[in-house]
């Protein structure tokens, strides 16, 4: 019986302290110091929320560094000039931590209209 209660007790403690970390891991993903708006065809806005330095990366779908940045304040990314395909931006702080990713993806519509001539 006893050691029935101390595998329970346990596995209650093992059990609240997953739950603490799931708990802290969904506020620091609140409090992130920066922000990836999309604002537009093919535009991004990265805001950091504080005048702190952010790396800025883009990757391709094979992992190609396609640009690599810092940055201090608000700034428009735009992909206008990025051929069909897969890519990742990602934020990172000064030492190099991974803050925030946003994965997007290039398609050309091809769009056509039939007239009909009289």
């Amino acid at each position: 019986m006893k050691n029935f209660i101390t595998k329970n007790s346990i596995a209650a403690y093992a059990f609240a302290a997953l739950l603490s970390l799931s708990s802290a891991a969904t506020a620091a993903e609140l409090s992130l110091p920066v922000s990836i708006e999309h604002v537009g065809k093919l535009k991004f806005l990265v805001s950091p929320e504080l005048k702190t330095q952010l790396i800025v990366t883009i990757y391709d779908a094979e992992n190609n560094l396609i640009h690599s940045e810092a940055i201090t304040h608000k700034k428009m990314f735009s992909f206008a000039n990025l051929v069909d395909g897969a890519y990742r931006m990602d934020i990172l702080d000064a030492r190099k931590n991974l803050l925030k990713s946003k994965t997007f993806s290039i398609q050309t519509e091809v769009k056509r209209d039939m007239v009909a001539i009289q």
